[in-house]
């Protein structure tokens, strides 16, 4: 099997082979790195590009939603068998794009699920896959996004901010703007609620999310970021502070940016460091 990697060829005659699912299945396993900190994300990238087109078959189809669909149970975190829903549902976004929209309402529930795995892997699939509908069509994603976002709750929120947080997706500035004022409505939720909430876990996943994905934003669309980060900056709020804090401490600001961050960590009566 290690002569097919980074091969499209035989990948695409697995995917529409039911018969080869399980040789398909123990390649990725194999070339997963899992074990480990980081899984192969090159491989997942060659195996999305195989559902970026508009003529995925129902085989082809049918091996997304049987990997989607594999269980923590029977795929625990950093086994190489997580690879495997990895996989599907990062495809799953490749695909949307192109789908019809019976399909694209199992991939957007697909997704949804994935937000709320209780896998931290899995979560960041969900992300790379709104990426990969971001890249297709904003619009696309922006559709989604504003739907979920009404009744979204934390984890779904990281996955928002996870997923706009990426270069590409950036390059126009609307698309931005947009990014600013999603990501200005999480914070103000937050600002809004009393303490750290119930959910203590969930609530760190969403902080931890913010604590990069705002500087992010703020580099792409300075004059605007920078004027939200103040909002927040003056908010008094513990938790909002180590949120803007940490942002205002990442290269991508901080070296370029040198006197807005100096004035931001002033207001809050913070220092470098």
């Amino acid at each position: 099997m290690s002569g097919l990697k980074n091969t499209l060829a035989p990948f695409q005659q697995w995917i529409n082979d039911k018969e080869q699912w399980e040789d398909l299945a123990g390649y990725m396993r194999q070339e997963s790195n899992l074990p480990g900190p980081r899984a192969n994300l090159g491989l997942a990238e060659s195996f999305a590009q195989l559902y970026s087109h508009s003529a995925v078959t129902e085989i082809a189809w049918d091996l997304l939603l049987v990997w989607a669909n594999i269980a923590e149970a029977d795929a625990g975190t950093n086994e190489p068998r997580e690879f495997l829903p990895f996989n599907a549902v990062c495809a799953a976004g490749a695909y949307y794009g192109y789908a019809e929209e019976e399909r694209r309402c199992v991939i957007q529930a697909m997704i949804q699920s994935a937000m709320n795995d209780s896998r931290w892997r899995m979560r960041e699939a969900a992300a790379m896959s709104m990426q990969n509908i971001g890249e297709f069509d904003f619009s696309l994603l922006r559709q989604l996004l504003d739907t979920w976002r009404v009744d979204a709750n934390m984890l779904e929120q990281r996955a928002f901010v996870a997923a706009l947080a990426h270069p590409p997706l950036l390059k126009i500035q609307e698309n931005t703007v947009y990014c600013l004022n999603l990501a200005a409505g999480i914070m103000e939720e937050l600002l809004l609620s009393t303490g750290v909430p119930s959910d203590r876990e969930h609530f760190r996943v969403l902080s931890k999310g913010l604590e990069y994905s705002l500087s992010v934003f703020v580099a792409s669309e300075p004059e605007a970021g920078f004027a939200m980060l103040r909002r927040f900056a003056e908010s008094g709020d513990a938790r909002i502070s180590k949120i803007v804090k940490s942002n205002l401490g990442k290269t991508r600001l901080s070296k370029k940016y040198d006197q807005q961050v100096a004035d931001l960590l002033l207001l809050m009566g913070l220092t470098r460091g």
